[in-house]
Order: C-alpha cells, then sequence, then structure tokens
C-alpha cells in the first residue's frame, strides 16, 4: 500500500469523527448570537473545509501519482488547469487551519475546544501532505 493510500484512508477517519464533532455540536442546540460564539463556530467550519480538500487531494494523489499530473500540466489546457487547482488546493489548507486556530482562541462557547483541537490536527495533515507532496517529484526519475 502506498504512502497516499494511507493518508487518504486516515483523513477519511478524521472526517468520519469531524463529522461526530458537528453532530455533538449540532445537539447543544446553543444560540450563536455574539461574534465570539460566532466565531468559535467558524474557527469549526474551516478545518472542516481544509479536511474535506486534503481528503480530496490525498485521494487523487492515490488514484494519479503527481508526478504524472505534473508532466500532464506541461501540455497546458486543462491538466494546467488541473494542476493549478490542486496546486492552489493544497497551499490553501493550511490558512484554512491556522485560522481556524486563531478564531478558537479569540471564539467563546461550545465548539471552541474542539475547533482548536480541529485546527491543529488539520494543521499536522497539512505539513504532513506538504512534505509528501514535495518529496514525491524527487524520488528516482524515469
Amino acid at each position: 500500500m502506498d504512502v497516499w493510500a494511507i493518508i487518504a484512508i486516515s483523513e477519511g477517519a478524521l472526517a468520519i469523527l469531524m463529522a461526530g464533532t458537528w453532530y455533538w455540536v449540532s445537539r447543544q442546540h446553543t444560540q450563536y448570537s455574539g461574534w465570539r460564539q460566532r466565531a468559535s463556530l467558524i474557527a469549526l467550519a474551516l478545518p472542516t473545509l481544509a479536511l474535506v480538500i486534503n481528503l480530496a487531494l490525498a485521494t487523487v494523489a492515490h488514484l494519479r501519482p503527481l508526478r504524472e499530473l505534473d508532466d500532464a500540466s506541461l501540455r497546458g489546457g486543462w491538466y494546467a488547469f488541473a494542476g493549478s487547482v490542486s496546486l492552489w488546493s493544497l497551499l490553501a489548507t493550511g490558512p484554512l487551519s491556522l485560522s481556524g486556530l486563531i478564531l478558537a482562541i479569540v471564539g467563546k462557547g461550545i465548539p471552541r475546544v474542539a475547533a482548536a483541537i480541529w485546527s491543529f490536527l488539520i494543521l499536522v495533515t497539512f505539513f504532513v501532505n506538504l512534505a509528501l507532496a514535495v518529496n514525491s517529484f524527487h524520488g528516482n526519475a524515469p
């Protein structure tokens, strides 16, 4: 089993746990009237979005190696567009999770602690995915 398959499976498991967190938050029946309460809710939404992007990118990297995607993007057209979207999506997950961590610090309410934990976990997975993506281009030349 390759590394990207392991990453995709682990991020799928994280997505299931994240769905459980959202279920728990929705069952609290809390009013988010102040800006700090809404900030803590948005702080949970940002790492959720980053996790969905990471899961999609890890699945694509497992199904089609990044070197192939990079070689295909040199032909231009849709391949170049797909390469740019995947690169910017990968780079966007870091600031999304970091922003979630900052909002969890200034937020108040029930999802605050869960948002901080999830933001930290997704930030770690961002750095792992980034290191693997950069390292995938330094393999043996064909």
